[in-house]
């Protein structure tokens, strides 16, 4: 009796389980299923524009920077950000740096046409749209970056362009790559140490297995706005406390996530199979959650801030 239970086919085993128990499994499922949808839908149409959710800091600029390492990087991981900033602030002006045309495979010329059209896509102007060819900063995923040079190439353009807000990768660069983290490190370490710097905001890298589940991470992402959410829901606000401005949450609409596959769209040297579908299953076409880059002199209250 013990070997025929033991070598039970799967069909037979699941014809065991309760009929309740079954029932809990498929609301269980449903729950999994509506949660992220909803969630996506009141971030992004009905709470994205309250304080607790996206810092007055960053949608007040006059002037955003996306600094980023390639062509393509803006759409790939920054389009939720970028859309939901200039979306709800049509008096901002977006900026792009692109610190490499993304020649390792000899194409940069065209990557850097290619850019061109993102751009426009994403709303950011053509003159503020700019992808770098410098000796050294060539598109290399073996090559650490010179972080310093990095840095004074973008307080010069914080400077021409009156820049008051900048967004970048985090230390894990979101893919891993080499030059995504030398990028991150240059603008954090500029961001909080130079006192000219404006402030600055970083995407947040997670895990392989959270990076490819479409909306699935989203209510882990929005676990720390849980009270930010339902405060924002009960009565909204334009303002709010000094610790609310360490974290912002972005999420795309449908609309925007259209403009994103349209930006990436312009990058056919980049279109290839998985990259279709990493159009539909990267957290990062659909949502951002964003960190402050503190200041050097802020210390342990940052840490406390982001704790809470």
């Amino acid at each position: 009796m013990t070997f025929l239970k033991l070598t039970a086919s799967p069909a037979q085993l699941l014809g065991r389980v309760p009929r309740r128990a079954w029932r809990w499994i498929l609301r269980a499922a449903v729950v999994a299923a509506v949660t992220p949808l909803l969630l996506q839908w009141v971030i992004a149409y009905v709470v994205g524009s309250d304080a607790r959710i996206l810092p007055p800091q960053l949608l007040a600029a006059k002037n955003l920077l996306i600094v980023t390492a390639h062509p393509d990087d803006e759409c790939l991981f920054f389009a939720p950000s970028i859309l939901g900033v200039l979306d709800r602030n049509k008096a901002m002006t977006g900026s792009l740096l692109v610190m490499s045309t993304g020649n390792n495979y000899g194409i940069g010329e065209m990557r850097k046409q290619e850019l061109a059209g993102s751009c426009k896509a994403l709303g950011i102007h053509e003159h503020r749209c700019i992808a770098l060819d410098h000796p050294e900063l060539q598109d290399n995923p073996k090559v650490w970056w010179d972080t310093n040079l990095v840095a004074k190439i973008v307080h010069e353009h914080v400077l021409k362009w009156q820049v008051d807000a900048i967004l970048t990768f985090d230390a894990g660069g979101v893919s891993g790559h080499i030059n995504h983290r030398a990028v991150s490190a240059a603008v954090s370490s500029y961001a909080s140490t130079n006192a000219q710097a404006p402030i600055a905001y970083t995407l947040t890298t997670t895990s392989l297995l959270r990076k490819y589940t479409i909306l699935g991470d989203l209510p882990l992402t929005a676990l720390p706005f849980a009270w930010r959410i339902l405060g924002a829901l009960s009565f909204p606000t334009r303002t709010a406390n000094p610790g609310d401005g360490v974290r912002a949450l972005m999420a795309n609409t449908w609309h925007r996530y259209r403009l994103t596959r349209d930006a990436f769209a312009q990058h056919p040297s980049q279109y290839t199979w998985d990259r279709h579908l990493y159009m539909i299953v990267s957290r990062y076409v659909w949502f951002n959650d964003l960190k402050r880059v503190p200041r050097a002199d802020e210390g342990e209250a940052y840490h406390a801030q982001i704790a809470g």
